[in-house]
């Protein structure tokens, strides 16, 4: 049985399921988002091919997160600029947009993807890669995905030496070329940079 189908049989009614994207970049915002389900919500999650957004083409990840959009299933989306990635350190980030989610939504549990953070909500479950193996992890991986792989690409207009169009903000042998040689924009992490 599915996971959160064995949460609702415990009589769980709302589950928060959060992912984050854009960890190891070298440029870009991180995105952490979220999508609250519910049992019907959840019916329409098992009709979808979901799994980890990385596992799936850039054109699959838009056609699924086109059919969440058109059935107006609600997600939300945390954005954290470079800067503020510099300032916190990505970890603090993720924390503070799991809080933030939660007080917003108020579920009766959250699933997150990832190790433990170690935060302090009694409703939290950290599960590491369960963008693999549960629905709604994998449903806001993919959202998440498609949402910042849109901002690099719109990014990439003003930045072309970066390839940010390519790599996502990367560090891709080509990227840390364009670094290099053309230094750093405003949109690169200084504390991701150091060595470069």
């Amino acid at each position: 049985m599915d996971f959160e189908k064995q949460l609702f049989k415990k009589g769980i009614k709302t589950i928060l399921a959060i992912d984050e994207v854009g960890r190891g970049a070298l440029a870009g915002p991180f995105f952490v988002g979220g999508i609250l389900i519910d049992k019907e919500i959840y019916k329409f999650l098992e009709k979808i091919e979901l799994k980890d957004s990385k596992k799936l083409s850039p054109a699959k990840r838009l056609e699924i997160y086109k059919k969440i959009k058109e059935n107006k299933v609600d997600f939300y989306l945390r954005k954290f600029t470079n800067r503020e990635i510099d300032k916190f350190g990505i970890n603090n980030c993720f924390k503070k947009a799991i809080y933030e989610l939660n007080n917003i939504l108020k579920p009766d549990i959250l699933l997150i993807d990832g190790i433990d953070l170690k935060i302090n909500l009694k409703n939290a479950k950290f599960i590491v890669k369960g963008d693999n193996f549960i629905k709604s992890i994998s449903a806001i991986s993919i959202i998440a995905k498609v949402k910042r792989d849109k901002y690099m690409e719109f990014l990439d207009r003003f930045y072309l030496p970066y390839k940010f169009k390519d790599n996502k903000g990367y560090g891709t042998k080509e990227h840390i070329k364009a670094i290099k040689k053309f230094g750093l924009t405003k949109h690169h992490r200084r504390s991701f940079c150091k060595n470069l």
